[in-house]
C-alpha cells in the first residue's frame, strides 16, 4: 500500500498540536485569573468586614473616651471645689495602679459620673436654678425617687449581678407602651423600661422626682411647667428633651390614630404641650381638675426618635416595640421580629442608665396561666417571685420546709384592686343584653353569697367589695348589698322574667328564655370557682348561665368588640386616688374605652365630671363619695371583693418589703 503521509502532513499536524497545547495554555490561564478574581472578591468582602468592625471598634472607643473626658471633666471640677474649700488635692504619682474603666459598660461610667448618693439627687437651695421657672411661682424641689427607702447598699452582704424571675399568671397581648392597658403590661412598661417624670414614694405616696427634678403648678390648676434632669438618657444614650415629652402627648397618646384610649381618658383636660427651653415644658389645660398635676407627670415618656419613624397603624399593631430611659432594656429589639405573646420576656440592665443602677443584671418574666403549673414551676426553681392562690397562701404558708426557703406575703396596697362581674348593660351586636335593666344587675347581685366568697373561694383574707374605690376613697357607710334569694327573684319578675309556663325557666314577655354567656379567662381558679356558684344560683332561679373560656391574650379583644353578656375579671388601682372616668364615664363607650359594660347614666357623668373639677381633696371626697353612692344603687358592676397582693418571694432575694405602691424591685438583690 502506498504511504500517503508526506511532509506537508507532518507539518499540519505539528501546527494542530502547538494550538492545541496554546489552547490549553490559555484555558489554565482563565482559570487561574478567575481564581485570583474570587480570591481578590473575597479578600475585598473579608477587609471591607475588618473596616466595617475597626469602624464599630472606634466608635466605640470615641465614645469611651468621651465617657473618660466627661469624667474627668466631673472630677477636675470636683477637684477646683475642693480646693476652693481649703481640702488638699494631689494626683497619683505616675505607675500607681487605678481601677480600670469598663469600656463596655457605659453604665458603670453613668453610675460613677453620676455619684448614686442622696446627695447627688437632692439640690442645696444655693444651687437651685430657678431662671426657667415662671416668675412669682413658688417651684417645687420634690425628694428624688432615687432615694430608696430601703437602700440595699446599706447592708453587709449587698452584692450585684444575677437574675430575677417572675412568673405572670397571664399573658399581656403586648408591650408597645400606652396601646394596652392590663396590668401586666404596666408591671413591665411603667416599672421596668420606662419612666415618668414622676413616681410615687413607695411609703408615703407623695410625688417624687424621676425624670422631673422640679416643677411648678398653678394654683388655679389651669399650667404645670416641669424642669427635666440634665442628666436624664434614654437607653442609646440620647438626653430626654422637652421635645420627647411633648411629641409623647401630643403626637402619640393624645393621637386619635394611636390605641391609646385608656390613657387618653386620663388626659383629655390637656389642651396642650409647649417646649419652654431644651429641658423644660409646659402642660397647659383646658379646665382645672384634680389630676392636672399627678396625672401627666405619671406618664411614661417615650424617645421620639425612635417612635416617630413609625406610622399610628405600625404602633397599634406592633406587641414589643418597647424603649424607654429606665433602669432595664429588652434584650433584644428587632423591629421586624418583635416580641410576641407567649414567649419569655428578658431585660437586661440598662447600660446607660442615668440614675441609680440596680442590683440585678437581668429581669425575667414567664409566663404559666395555670395556678398548680405555676407553684410547680416556682418551687422547681423556675422562679423568684408568683402571684398565689389563696388556697395556696393557705396551704404553704404552714409548711415549714416551704416557709424556710420562701417568703409568702399578702397584703392591701395602691395596686390591689377588686374582682366584679362586669354586665353589659348595651347591645351585643344587634341583640339587647338583658342587663340593661338595672332591676336585673340588681338581682344578679343579691344571687350571690359573696362573704360565701370570700371565705371559700379566697380563704377569708378579702373583704366583700361595695364600689369601685380604695378604701381611703370609698363611702364606708355604705353596707353591701346583702344575699336574698327572694328579692332576686322579686326583682327579676318585676323586670318581666319570669316562669310562664311551668317549666321552671325564666322568660320574657316574647317568651324567650333567660340564657346568658358568662366569659371568664383559662387558668383562673377563682374565676371559674365564680362562674360555678353563678351558674348553680342562676339555676336556682331559672335562668340558665354558660361558659365561654378564653385565653387572657384574646379578652382585651372581647371587650373592645363589646362582644360578652357578662364576665369577670379585676380592676388594679393605680393611683392613691382612683379617677372612675375610664371606666364608667359615657365618653367612654365609643371607640376602644374601658366603658366596655355600655353604661351609660347621665347623672354619675355629671358627678364624676364635678369631682374632677373640684381641687380641694376633702370637698372631692365627699363628691366622690356620692358617685359611690350610685354606682352601689346601679350596680353596672356587681363587686365582688376587695382583693390584697398575694406573693410567694424565694428566700434567695433579699431586701423585699411591702410597701403601699406593691413591691419596689430596685431594692432587692441576690448576695
Amino acid at each position: 500500500m502506498q504511504n500517503n503521509f508526506g511532509v506537508k502532513d507532518f507539518v499540519l499536524y505539528v501546527l494542530v498540536f502547538v494550538a492545541l497545547i496554546m489552547m490549553g495554555l490559555s484555558m489554565w490561564q482563565d482559570d487561574r485569573r478567575f481564581e485570583q478574581t474570587r480570591l481578590a472578591a473575597e479578600g475585598t468582602g473579608e477587609l471591607r468586614t475588618d473596616v466595617i468592625q475597626l469602624s464599630e471598634a472606634i466608635d466605640q472607643q470615641t465614645r469611651t473616651l468621651e465617657e473618660i473626658s466627661r469624667r474627668l471633666n466631673t472630677l477636675n471640677s470636683s477637684v477646683n471645689t475642693l480646693r476652693q474649700s481649703g481640702v488638699s488635692v494631689s494626683r497619683a504619682p505616675a505607675g500607681t495602679e487605678s481601677p480600670a474603666i469598663p469600656g463596655d459598660d457605659a453604665g458603670e461610667l453613668v453610675e460613677e459620673e453620676a455619684g448614686l448618693t442622696e446627695e447627688d439627687f437632692v439640690l442645696a437651695e444655693d444651687e437651685r436654678d430657678e431662671s426657667w421657672a415662671r416668675p412669682g411661682y413658688p417651684v417645687t424641689w420634690p425628694t428624688r425617687y432615687f432615694i430608696l427607702t430601703n437602700d440595699p447598699e446599706d447592708l453587709p452582704n449587698f452584692q450585684r449581678g444575677g437574675t430575677i424571675t417572675e412568673i405572670f399568671e397571664a399573658n399581656t397581648p403586648k408591650i408597645t407602651p400606652h396601646t394596652h392597658n392590663d396590668v401586666y403590661n404596666r408591671r413591665i412598661v411603667d416599672d421596668v423600661v420606662c419612666e415618668q417624670l414622676a413616681g410615687l414614694n413607695p411609703e408615703t405616696l407623695r410625688l417624687e422626682g424621676w425624670l422631673a427634678d422640679a416643677w411648678q403648678y398653678d394654683p388655679e390648676g389651669m399650667w404645670l411647667r416641669v424642669r427635666i434632669d440634665e442628666r436624664a438618657r434614654f437607653s442609646d444614650g440620647r438626653p430626654v428633651t422637652a421635645e420627647d415629652v411633648q411629641w409623647t402627648f401630643e403626637d402619640f397618646i393624645l393621637n386619635p390614630q394611636i390605641e391609646a384610649a385608656a390613657t387618653r381618658s386620663t388626659l383629655a383636660a390637656i389642651e396642650s404641650v409647649n417646649v419652654i427651653a431644651p429641658r423644660v415644658v409646659e402642660f397647659r389645660f383646658s379646665e382645672p381638675r384634680f389630676s392636672n398635676l399627678s396625672a401627666p407627670l405619671r406618664v411614661s415618656i417615650l424617645p421620639k426618635h425612635f417612635y416617630s419613624r413609625f406610622t399610628p397603624a405600625q404602633l397599634n399593631s406592633a406587641t414589643g416595640l418597647l424603649v424607654g430611659s429606665g433602669p432595664y432594656r429588652l434584650q433584644s429589639l428587632d423591629i421586624n421580629n418583635q416580641w410576641t405573646p407567649g414567649n419569655t420576656l428578658t431585660f437586661v440592665r440598662n447600660e446607660r442608665y442615668w440614675g441609680r443602677r440596680p442590683p440585678a443584671d437581668r429581669l425575667r418574666f414567664t409566663f404559666v396561666s395555670d395556678n398548680v403549673a405555676r407553684l410547680t414551676e416556682y418551687e422547681n426553681g423556675n422562679g423568684d417571685i408568683m402571684r398565689a392562690s389563696p388556697e395556696q397562701l393557705a396551704d404553704r404558708a404552714r409548711d415549714p420546709q416551704f416557709t424556710s426557703r420562701h417568703n409568702p406575703l399578702y397584703w392591701t396596697n395602691m395596686r390591689s384592686g377588686y374582682g366584679f362581674i362586669a354586665w353589659n348593660t348595651g347591645m351585643r351586636g344587634n341583640r339587647q343584653s338583658p342587663f340593661h335593666d338595672r332591676r336585673v344587675r340588681l338581682a344578679m347581685t343579691h344571687l350571690l353569697d359573696r362573704d360565701r366568697i370570700n371565705r371559700d373561694f379566697y380563704e377569708g383574707i378579702a373583704e366583700v367589695a361595695t364600689g369601685p374605690f380604695p378604701p381611703t376613697q370609698s363611702d364606708q357607710s355604705i353596707e353591701p348589698w346583702p344575699y336574698d334569694m327572694d328579692r332576686a327573684r322579686e326583682l327579676l319578675a318585676e323586670a318581666g322574667w319570669i316562669d310562664r309556663d311551668g317549666s321552671g325557666r325564666l322568660r320574657n314577655e316574647n317568651g324567650e328564655p333567660f340564657v346568658f354567656e358568662f366569659t371568664y379567662s383559662s387558668g383562673s381558679t377563682f374565676a371559674e370557682q365564680v362562674f360555678n356558684y353563678l351558674r348553680d344560683q342562676c339555676a336556682a332561679v331559672g335562668i340558665q348561665c354558660v361558659p365561654r373560656i378564653t385565653d387572657w391574650a384574646i379578652m382585651s379583644t372581647i371587650t373592645d368588640q363589646r362582644d360578652f353578656d357578662a364576665l369577670t375579671m379585676a380592676w388594679s388601682w393605680s393611683s392613691p386616688e382612683s379617677d372612675p372616668y375610664q371606666i364608667f364615664h359615657s365618653d367612654q363607650i365609643e371607640g376602644l374605652g374601658d366603658n366596655w359594660i355600655q353604661w351609660s347614666n347621665p347623672k354619675a357623668d355629671a358627678v364624676i365630671e364635678r369631682a374632677r373639677q373640684t381641687l380641694d381633696y376633702d370637698e372631692r371626697l365627699e363628691v366622690w363619695r356620692e358617685f359611690h353612692q350610685i354606682v352601689h344603687e346601679e350596680q353596672p358592676y356587681t363587686f365582688l371583693l376587695n382583693i390584697p397582693w398575694i406573693r410567694f418571694v424565694n428566700n434567695r432575694i433579699h431586701n423585699v418589703h411591702p410597701y403601699q405602691v406593691g413591691i419596689d424591685k430596685r431594692e432587692w438583690f441576690i448576695p
